[in-house]
């Protein structure tokens, strides 16, 4: 009898043992889901860690395999280890849609991107898989170990003419062969326009699609949420501003009713659909906002939000969603609303200003999503100087008295804060958003009178 409880009481802790050593599944929470270097094999191809989603398996392996491809082209592997070229293949600004066609065609299911990225053999790697669930239905994120042939890669898009013969990052001299001595590039620091064919002695003029203008602003709250006094006369004295001194084509506004959250939703959606690669956008929301410290999130206050409840919010989270899908050039908020600030928490390498034509190409030619608040993770005041409140009264002061051809978004944050910090108990911001796609450039305001613009 003793035998055979002995037997049992093995079985049992076994199975114990067996279960607590099982890996424990990981959740999407402790992953970035960016490209990562493992390393470097001796013919030049990169190990990479890359990530794709999808219904099942197979979409979602072979989305990570584009998505590797594609980061090896057009941003180069800066996580992981350093073993990997910081720079990307192709420098040339807006590659991709110069040559829309043809990338469409290489990227392709099935597409020509496929003879240059394989599954890494080898004990060692594996494949993880993480589980998310949608309101769209189950999807699967893949992390899969792959191998790109970057040599093989540029001598393509060389052959195609992509690339031009000797534009290459790679470093072809003999006394400097460890691609960690490049300079550094992007995020890497240095100057993050070096090589895009920006020249120093001859500046070619700035081409610009259309400038697009969304517009909220709210007074009329009701229910737990107090009345605003000044929040629609500042939107529509931005918005007055703008139409008569500076280069924007295209109004929409949201004023008191009209921005209830399904409006605000659907101003969005429709910028989604309709901006293009070359055009900008500047978002001014003038409201209440709301922190939820349990949830560590902000929030806009639509005006049909009569409670506390996240109900009928517009989350800081959704803002940077649809300004990660909206394709312009340029896109800059400016949130005068309490807890603001939570909309930061990005950084990207920042270009020293210098009144200069190419230091203008040179911020243009970047893509850029930052924002300007009216103060952090902190209340803010609506009353304030000769009806606006006192962020918006500097605003529209430095924005009206510029005289300068080109204005950017960094020098109306260097002009507005010190008058605002000194006439209130609020600290204005400026930086990029978080996961929305800046790379470094600056939004352009551009004077009407004085600004000759070529389209594309």
């Amino acid at each position: 009898m003793k035998s055979k409880l002995l037997i049992i009481a093995v079985c049992v802790f076994s199975v114990f043992f067996m279960w607590n050593c099982k890996p424990q599944k990981r959740i999407a929470a402790n992953y970035t889901f960016k490209t990562e270097c493992l390393g470097v094999e001796m013919d030049g191809s990169q190990t990479l860690k890359s990530w794709g989603n999808g219904r099942n398996r197979a979409d979602a392996i072979e989305q990570a395999y584009k998505n590797a491809v594609r980061d090896v082209l057009f941003t180069g592997i800066s996580n992981g280890k350093s073993e990997c070229n910081v720079k990307p293949v192709i420098f040339e600004v807006n590659a991709q849609e110069n040559h829309e066609d043809y990338f469409n065609k290489f990227f392709a299911d099935g597409g020509a991107y496929k003879e240059f990225v394989s599954e890494k053999d080898g004990s060692k790697y594996h494949t993880e898989v993480i589980k998310e669930r949608k309101q769209s239905g189950s999807q699967e994120k893949y992390g899969v170990v792959v191998r790109v042939l970057r040599a093989e890669l540029i001598a393509k898009m060389k052959t195609d003419g992509i690339l031009k013969s000797g534009s290459s990052t790679q470093n072809t001299s003999t006394s400097n062969t460890n691609n960690n001595n490049d300079e550094p590039q992007f995020r890497g620091g240095g100057d993050p326009l070096s090589g895009l064919n920006v020249k120093n002695t001859e500046v070619k003029p700035i081409q610009i699609g259309n400038y697009y203008a969304l517009i909220i602003g709210i007074d009329n709250y009701s229910g737990e949420w107090p009345k605003l006094k000044n929040a629609v006369a500042d939107a529509k004295a931005i918005e007055t501003l703008l139409k008569t001194k500076y280069q924007f084509s295209s109004f929409h506004t949201l004023y008191n009713e009209q921005a209830t959250r399904e409006n605000v939703i659907k101003e969005f959606e429709w910028l989604v659909k309709n901006v293009k690669l070359t055009d900008n956008l500047l978002i001014y929301y003038s409201g209440h906002g709301d922190f939820k410290q349990e949830l560590n999130k902000g929030y806009w206050v639509p005006v049909d939000a009569t409670t506390l409840s996240t109900l009928n919010f517009v989350s800081n989270n959704d803002i940077q969603t649809f300004l990660g899908g909206i394709k312009s050039k340029h896109t800059l908020l400016i949130a005068d609303a309490c807890f603001s600030g939570d909309i930061f928490r990005g950084k990207t390498v920042t270009i020293p200003y210098e009144n200069s034509d190419k230091y203008y190409t040179k911020v243009y030619n970047l893509p850029s999503r930052k924002a300007i608040s009216s103060g952090g993770i902190e209340p803010v005041m609506d009353g304030g100087k000769e009806g606006h409140s006192v962020f918006a009264y500097y605003l529209l002061k430095t924005l009206n008295s510029n005289t300068s051809k080109y204005y950017d978004a960094s020098q109306l944050y260097e002009n507005i804060k010190i008058p605002i910090v000194n006439n209130s108990e609020q600290t204005p911001n400026f930086q990029p958003i978080k996961d929305s796609g800046d790379e470094g450039g600056q939004f352009l305001f551009i004077l009407k009178e004085k600004t000759e613009i070529k389209k594309p």
